[in-house]
């Protein structure tokens, strides 16, 4: 018996979409998720940590407590943020695979620090919260977006789109 490959597979597509529509898209993504993992590394040694985010525009904002993420990110501020659509994880349709691979810088926002409550409230947590947290806001700036979306070959799209803060996609 012999099994059809799915025409997604061997569908070479190329296409790319307009920058205004790929920027639409990776910014719905963003605001329909919440959890992403965080990559950060010292000394070559890499840590991953899933934590909540909320987002305004590209910029991410994570509530950092103290532990090696944060002494990572004072160390080496270059981070790379995984965020993917959980019904993906236990769908047999290809095209219901979507994620995005962030490569960016970070920097880590004290009570003290212009931003911080911006960044807090966008949590929606009351402000007294903040008066006695001893973490930190991790503001997380994109270099660079890569979207993998194998639902795009259906529109006739490459999968794998780009986005680059410098607008230069190599």
């Amino acid at each position: 018996m012999s099994e059809q490959v799915p025409e997604i597979f061997t569908k070479k597509v190329e296409r790319l979409l307009a920058p205004e529509e790929l920027e639409a898209r990776i910014l719905k993504f963003l605001a329909s998720r919440r959890l992403c993992v965080l990559s950060t590394s010292r000394d070559n040694e890499p840590r991953s940590t899933p934590i909540l985010f909320r987002s305004k525009g590209f910029t991410l904002y994570m509530a950092g407590e103290p532990g090696l993420k944060l002494g990572n990110i004072m160390q080496n501020p270059s981070v790379s943020v995984g965020i993917f659509d959980p019904k993906a994880e236990f769908s047999d349709e290809i095209q219901d695979i979507t994620g995005l691979q962030i490569s960016a810088h970070a920097r880590l926002l004290g009570k003290e620090d212009p931003g911080f409550n911006e960044a807090f409230n966008l949590f929606g947590r009351p402000q007294v919260w903040a008066e006695h947290w001893f973490g930190k806001m991790i503001e997380v700036i994109p270099d660079r977006v890569e979207m993998l979306s194998m639902g795009l070959k259906l529109e006739g799209y490459a999968a794998r789109q780009i986005w680059s803060s410098t607008k230069e996609v190599p």
